[in-house]
């Protein structure tokens, strides 16, 4: 077992899985070879498919087990002011993110607007008006992209602070 900060189990599992992909690929490339009638398949390949296939299997077991120990620390890690788990955190971060968007989206309209080419049964162009405050779901977005900030950094905090056993 190997002890290291839960941001580098992170880098380790992303890197397991680019490790995985890249196997699978080698095993594709030496399972089939095009010969010459009477030339040694074996010749051309540097490993064998099974022996590719153990190296896959070894790492789908780390992959395993770094993603469990990752989850692990997720829930049973909590950021001491809020109490929240980081698996809560990283939620509540993203979903600030997605709110902070769409508001950021209402508050930056025009409030009122043409809309091109519509026009009324008596020949009036149709006008798009808004039947919100502009300026207070731009301020709403500010505070939420704030918020989320400040969770993306104590999450980072907290990834380098916690450590786990992969």
């Amino acid at each position: 077992m190997e002890t290291m900060s839960l941001k580098d189990a992170r880098v380790l599992k992303a890197r397991l899985g680019k490790e995985l992909a890249s196997l699978a690929e080698k095993r594709a490339q030496v399972a089939v070879v095009t010969v010459m009638p009477g030339e040694n398949p074996e010749d051309f390949i540097d490993v064998t498919a099974d022996e590719v296939t153990e190296k896959i299997d070894a790492c789908m077991e780390r992959l395993i087990a770094t993603g469990r120990a990752i989850r692990r620390a997720n829930v049973g890690t909590t950021g001491a002011a809020s109490g929240e788990d980081i698996a809560s955190m990283l939620e509540r971060s993203i979903l600030l993110r997605r709110e902070a968007k769409l508001c950021a989206e209402m508050g930056a309209r025009n409030p009122r607007t043409r809309e091109r080419g519509g026009y009324g049964t008596d020949g009036a162009q149709l006008v798009q008006v808004t039947t919100y405050d502009i300026k207070k779901y731009a301020e709403r977005a500010a505070r939420m992209t704030q918020e989320a900030e400040a969770l993306s950094a104590k999450i980072d905090r907290l990834d380098l602070e916690t450590t786990v056993e992969i």
